[in-house]
């Protein structure tokens, strides 16, 4: 083949080219704007639903505003009321823990102050109450051992007589 053929051809395969783009972009064009219609039929449709709700919403806004102002003017202040009560709650609950703090130790002096005082007056009663009846009770028992002793005694010689009175010499 000779030049003028492969031209030709070429310039014959470039046009059915040309003309199969054509066609392509065409469709893609008519594609598109099919789509366009239906996205545009779809935005309206939501624009008529949407407006009566973006309407009331707007509404409630503007209603909430002054209402939300209030409220939140009522917080700073709450907040404000509260910073100075518990200010105030603070400064008592420190002064609480200072007169508990000295209560205690007044009371922990107070016990220890007793405590010596009981135990003092515990070896008081020791030395000159119970210490000296220990001694008469062991006097007493003493002397109620001797009189019980001496009474078998005089009972048992009665009963034996004189060889009681021997046994009692050697004892």
């Amino acid at each position: 083949m000779d030049h003028s053929t492969i031209i030709t051809i070429f310039v014959i395969v470039a046009a059915v080219a040309i003309v199969l783009q054509m066609v392509i972009l065409f469709a893609l064009y008519k594609g598109l704007r099919q789509t366009s219609a239906r996205v545009e039929g779809i935005a309206d449709r939501l624009e008529q639903q949407a407006s009566p709700v973006l309407t009331t919403a707007s509404a409630i806004l503007e209603d909430a505003k002054p209402k939300l102002a209030a409220i939140t003017t009522n917080l700073e202040e709450s907040s404000a009321a509260i910073r100075a009560h518990v200010g105030q709650i603070g400064d008592a609950t420190g002064e609480i823990v200072e007169r508990v703090r000295l209560q205690a130790a007044r009371l922990d002096d107070f016990i220890v102050h007793t405590s010596r005082k009981v135990e003092a007056t515990s070896e008081l009663l020791q030395a000159k109450v119970f210490s000296p009846m220990r001694r008469i009770r062991a006097i007493v028992t003493a002397l109620n051992a001797g009189l019980s002793m001496l009474r078998s005694n005089r009972q048992h010689r009665h009963n034996n007589g004189d060889a009681v009175e021997d046994e009692e010499m050697f004892i």
